[in-house]
């Protein structure tokens, strides 16, 4: 009786050892790795730089006096497109609310967009003439300090702003007068100031880059210049007795549109 007592005793410990064990959760090894941290949301706000390429098509209207001592002797107008390449770069700081987004940029570019016209006095009024003025004019280089405002959209990962400014430039103008067994050059360098207004889109990449496309519309005034020669102008009166000198005088006022593409690196 003893003995079937204690067998029962044992055969129902292990029973109901078995039944703990098993229900006991299995431990994990090794345990799961935490979760990533959250992606911070992208903001445009801090300060970045980077560089530019892109293509100017100006415009000169560009007016041609022919004087000597004795005063004007004819005035010849016209106008010729301007164009080239262009590159820089640009460095600036944006700050974001809400949807808005504020900002400042100053850029600098190398441009060689050129073009030339030609301008002609003719005989009857330059008497040792008829000259012509073969005038061309490059666009070297210039830049901006403009003034950003934008609103967002997908998330802040698009940025579409309008923009505008002060802009300044670079511009060498090159004279080549001829005329009956005469010829002289001129070459003068200026530099101008004026204004650029335009629009664009930049959009964020991946990390702290960006890409942009934007427009310019720049106007940098009206560029003087007036350059003696050695060639003699005849004329009536005055120039019989003397040696009387061509003085060509050019005004011109030069417009440009600009398209360009950039990348940025914001930081922090």
């Amino acid at each position: 009786m003893r003995q079937a007592l204690a067998t029962l005793l044992i055969a129902t410990s292990l029973t109901l050892g078995a039944g703990v064990a098993m229900a006991a959760p299995k431990p994990h090894y090794p345990p799961p790795p935490p979760p990533p941290p959250p992606v911070p949301a992208w903001t445009w706000t801090g300060f970045y730089v980077g560089g530019n390429i892109g293509y100017g098509w100006g415009n000169s209207n560009t007016t041609v006096n022919f004087s000597d001592p004795t005063g004007l002797l004819f005035s010849s107008q016209g106008s010729f497109g301007v164009n080239g390449a262009l590159g820089g770069g640009q460095i600036g700081y944006d700050w974001q609310s809400a949807n808005w987004v504020f900002g400042a940029v100053a850029d600098f570019q190398g441009a060689d967009q050129s073009g030339s016209g030609v301008f002609i006095c003719p005989a009857s009024a330059c008497g040792a003439g008829p000259f012509s003025d073969n005038l061309s004019q490059r666009l070297r280089w210039f830049g901006t300090v403009r003034g950003n405002i934008g609103i967002t959209t997908n998330m802040s990962e698009y940025l579409w702003y309008v923009t505008g400014g002060l802009a300044y430039g670079n511009i060498r103008t090159v004279e080549s007068i001829t005329g009956p067994g005469q010829a002289a050059s001129l070459i003068f360098d200026d530099v101008n100031t004026g204004f650029a207004v335009g629009a664009g889109v930049r959009g964020h990449i991946v990390g702290n880059w960006s890409w942009m496309v934007e427009y310019l519309y720049m106007d940098l005034g009206r560029i003087n210049d007036t350059g003696a020669t050695g060639i003699v102008s005849s004329g009536t009166g005055f120039c019989d007795t003397h040696v009387c000198l061509l003085t060509p005088g050019s005004s011109s006022t030069f417009t440009d549109n600009i398209l360009r593409f950039g990348i940025n690196l914001k930081w922090p």
